[in-house]
């Protein structure tokens, strides 16, 4: 293997080690919503409920395993929590405003004529949270129809 080769096997292995640290159901959307300062376990539940407490606490220990968000115990009586970005969990914000020039660009080239940007997002969301079922619906009316 030469020089070049090892570099490009190093830089895609730690894009994929960057990839799966956000790869989480619901990482980018904590990590954005605490881009915005610092927010108590509440907070961020409130803004991100849809998921149990449980899934939704797993998160954001992983976030904090990872190195990217610290908790931080505020007070004696009652005990609050504060969650907020670590250095480098605020160097991510960088990549997500990148990201986002990204798939601004790829809505732009990827809609239907006629479509709107916002139409477009929609239907993709919906396509991917509604695959499964959809698939799993054709499969069992065509066995039906047999």
């Amino acid at each position: 293997m030469t020089n070049e080769d090892l570099e490009y096997e190093y830089d895609l292995a730690v894009l994929v080690l960057g990839h799966n640290l956000v790869a989480g159901k619901w990482t980018l959307s904590i990590l954005w919503y605490l881009s915005k300062g610092n927010k108590s376990f509440s907070e961020l539940y409130e803004y991100l409920n849809h998921t149990s407490k449980s899934v939704f606490s797993k998160q954001l220990h992983e976030l904090q395993d990872a190195g990217l968000v610290k908790r931080k115990v505020l007070g004696k009586a009652p005990i609050r929590v504060e969650y907020s970005l670590t250095e480098i969990g605020s160097e991510l914000i960088n990549v997500f405003h990148s990201m986002i020039e990204w798939s601004t660009l790829y809505v732009k080239t990827q809609k239907d004529e006629g479509m709107s940007e916002i139409e477009f997002i929609e239907q993709s969301f919906l396509t991917d949270k509604y695959k499964a079922y959809k698939d799993a619906k054709v499969v069992h009316t065509n066995k039906k129809s047999k």
